[in-house]
């Protein structure tokens, strides 16, 4: 699964902008976080920022889905339209006090305790927290959001969440896999199987948009060649896409969702444009998935819920071959 929007130590270092502004920027962080610590400066500054928003009057219009099923680019795509203007967009994968400490612990497992984690990771994480509690100062406002949702075939949005948090691979795994060796594949296969949380798209929806948005997706049928679906509650607005049907439904369901004209799709977070990309491309190309696992994955109400079983077959057969 993937813990946040962009893994920090998996992207090459920014270097610093010059000029005046900048550097105010950088010299008001480093006075602020020798005040307040760097946590709790973290949180201080999303603070500010989700008040502004209140104070500017901007509807709440949230990404929010598991990881990698194409929300990035969604989010990225919004963004370029010009949505932050008028709105205040986040992208988010855990939201509810259930999952926030999920994911949390989940994290903290992977790198061994939270000062350890990234900076970014860190932000993403206590921000998180703090977007919870003002969708529910908004929600007792009388505010709506809007929430865009996704899902993915399951297997391959697992896979992708594995590789995508490469950094929590045991030392011992990193250092057997420089090159993507048979070795170092058949050790990966062994990490993936027994030790990633493969059951995270099967509960996602009941643990993250039931409870907070009061919207049952499972509840209505579903049309799976369409590729989308809308859904109302007396809070929110829910526009749901299939990551596979996305580049045919995008333009339509926007359009259909918030009267976004000409919506296009600019690609980003593409697994081929990571650090871990020739070793994610080897493990694809020559690791076959075991039946039992795929048999485990696809049985569930969500796989079937999205996707028909002429879907799941072909799924089935690319992770098979």
């Amino acid at each position: 699964m993937t813990l946040s929007s962009s893994t920090s130590s998996a992207a090459p270092q920014e270097q610093p902008r010059r000029g005046l502004l900048p550097t105010l920027r950088r010299t008001g962080r480093q006075a602020g976080i020798a005040l307040l610590g760097e946590d709790r400066f973290m949180e201080a500054r999303a603070a500010l920022h989700m008040a502004m928003d209140r104070w500017r009057h901007k509807p709440l219009f949230i990404v929010h889905t598991m990881g990698k099923v194409g929300s990035t680019t969604v989010d990225v795509s919004l963004k370029a339209r010009g949505l932050e203007e008028s709105m205040a967009v986040h992208q988010r994968h855990f939201l509810t006090e259930e999952g926030a400490a999920f994911v949390e612990d989940l994290s903290i497992e992977g790198v061994g305790s939270w000062e350890k984690l990234p900076a970014n990771d860190r932000s993403f994480l206590l921000s998180s927290r703090l977007l919870y509690k003002d969708m529910q100062k908004r929600r007792a406002a009388g505010e709506r959001v809007k929430i865009v949702s996704m899902v993915r075939d399951p297997v391959a949005t697992n896979l992708s969440g594995f590789f995508h948090n490469y950094i929590w691979w045991p030392e011992e795994i990193k250092a057997r896999c420089v090159e993507p060796s048979d070795d170092c594949l058949e050790a990966l296969q062994r990490r993936f199987l027994e030790h990633y949380p493969h059951e995270v798209p099967a509960i996602w929806f009941d643990i993250e948009i039931r409870p907070l948005y009061g919207v049952d997706v499972f509840a209505t049928p579903f049309d799976r060649d369409l590729g989308y679906a809308i859904y109302h509650s007396d809070f929110a607005d829910i526009l749901l896409l299939k990551l596979e049907k996305l580049n045919q439904c995008a333009a339509p369901a926007f359009y259909e969702f918030m009267g976004l004209d000409g919506f296009e799709l600019l690609e980003s977070n593409k697994a081929e444009d990571k650090s871990y990309a020739s070793l994610y491309k080897a493990f694809r190309k020559q690791t076959t998935l075991p039946e039992s696992y795929l048999d485990r994955v696809y049985v569930s109400r969500m796989a079937h819920h999205f996707y028909t079983d002429g879907e799941l077959a072909a799924f089935r057969q690319k992770w098979l071959a």
